[in-house]
């Protein structure tokens, strides 16, 4: 069949003989970017592009689980709040009391904070965890679990032991026996002036001094909560009785 003559026409634009379809590729061709989307597309369940078409991006929408992490939308709960602040304490080591816990957090009282409190350790002891929370008059404290002092003796080194000489643990059990004594009651139970221990177990943080406001301005002396953790009890009244103090 003879080719067909260009139109003469300068509008009319020449007809050209459409090619045959190319031979099918070699099996290790590289695949084409057209190929590479229309598979993509049937992974995603979306219809593949027309060849020759611009090939658009895939745009995968996140779900709501998978939308970034901010943290201010992360709930706070009480007992993250509990947890925090014992972790971070007070700066001179002394324990939180309760009314203070719960006055950092919306609608919990201070006998909540007891709950949570139990429920921390709970959860501490379900993970074994190497840190508790301990309780007292005092409030409480977060601190490594009393089995696992010797590691950190070890870790830290063996610390000297702080002793007291005899007058001393007896003015420090008189104390703990009849707390809010004076220093002139302690002088004449034990017949001797106790000024300078006194003094020697309030630096040693054994013993707190109470001076009332009002007259007479009479110093009383209690044990602290220093004493209870060393001394293993939760309050004076676990101490054991000694019928040796009484006064008759």
């Amino acid at each position: 069949m003879p080719p067909e003559r260009e139109s003469a026409d300068p509008d009319i634009l020449p007809l050209r003989p459409i090619a045959p379809p190319s031979a099918p590729a070699p099996v290790n061709q590289r695949f084409s970017l057209e190929r590479l989307s229309s598979a993509f597309a049937r992974l995603m369940g979306t219809p593949a592009a027309a060849p020759g078409l611009a090939i658009a991006k895939p745009q995968i929408a996140l779900e709501p689980e998978e939308e970034p992490d901010d943290d201010n939308s992360l709930p706070v709960t009480p007992r993250m709040i509990v947890e925090g602040m014992l972790f971070v304490g007070n700066a001179d080591g002394k324990a939180i009391p309760a009314a203070k816990i719960a006055s950092h957090i919306r609608n919990v009282s201070a006998e909540e904070v007891e709950q949570l409190v139990a429920d921390l350790n709970a959860s501490y002891r379900h993970d074994e965890a190497a840190y508790e929370i301990t309780g007292d008059v005092a409030g409480y404290r977060l601190q490594l679990r009393s089995d696992l002092g010797i590691l950190r003796d070890q870790f830290r080194g063996q610390q000297r032991a702080a002793k007291l000489t005899p007058a001393a643990v007896e003015v420090l059990s008189i104390v703990a026996y009849r707390q809010g004594v004076s220093g002139e009651e302690l002088n004449k139970l034990r017949g001797s002036q106790s000024h300078a221990i006194l003094a020697q177990l309030v630096r040693r943080q054994l013993v707190r001094v109470e001076r009332p406001a009002e007259t007479p301005k009479v110093a009383r002396y209690h044990t602290t909560s220093r004493f209870n953790q060393l001394f293993g009890v939760s309050s004076p009244a676990d101490l054991p009785r000694n019928e040796d103090l009484d006064d008759s």
